[in-house]
């Protein structure tokens, strides 16, 4: 399979870096509150193409959209129900890549779109694959009260975090002084 390298913008073609580790660190910057709307674009550009252009901010910014997505519409990635984090399952990732693939993504350089295709393929007896199956695990399929508190809290074990806006965290610490 071909993946992308470069990108094209008005005739000229720009290099873009694939590597995982750098595509995962964009996703850093994106989920960062503390950081503006501007600052944001500008750090996934910066990451990606290794400079900010004075001209087609905008192209350059939906080529490294397009890029992060591995070439899903918006609607294709909404769509999909969150059973993993990157950042959350790093953990479960290194393992499952070292069990099925006898990857060490320490030392590896990888594609992006490889990272990603690798990770759908995935075995079912992987770590991280059994930690998914669990999080989509249908608990009114139990109707031993016993067998269902058992996977509930298997669950509640492996759950992604909640991740609330900088504003949320405010109003929970306001809320909370209330009390102390």
């Amino acid at each position: 399979m071909v993946y992308p390298e470069y990108a094209e913008i008005n005739n000229k073609q720009y290099k873009i870096n694939t590597d995982f580790r750098v595509a995962l660190k964009c996703f850093d910057v994106i989920e960062d509150d503390t950081i503006c709307e501007e600052e944001r674009s500008l750090a996934i550009i910066y990451l990606l193409f290794g400079f900010i252009p004075d001209e087609n901010l905008k192209d350059f910014l939906r080529i490294a959209s397009d890029f992060l997505r591995c070439g899903e519409t918006q609607e294709q990635q909404m769509a999909k129900e969150k059973d993993m984090d990157f950042k959350s399952d790093e953990k479960y990732i290194t393992a499952s890549f070292m069990s099925d693939y006898h990857i060490d993504l320490s030392k590896e350089n990888m594609h992006w779109y490889r990272y990603i295709n690798l990770i759908q393929g995935l075995t079912e007896h992987c770590v991280l694959s059994k930690v998914r199956e669990l999080r989509n695990f249908d608990l009114s399929d139990i109707k031993d009260p016993k067998q269902r508190n058992k996977i509930m809290r298997a669950k509640n074990s492996v759950k992604l975090p909640v991740k609330r806006s900088k504003k949320e965290l405010e109003e929970i610490e306001e809320f909370e002084n209330l009390f102390r």
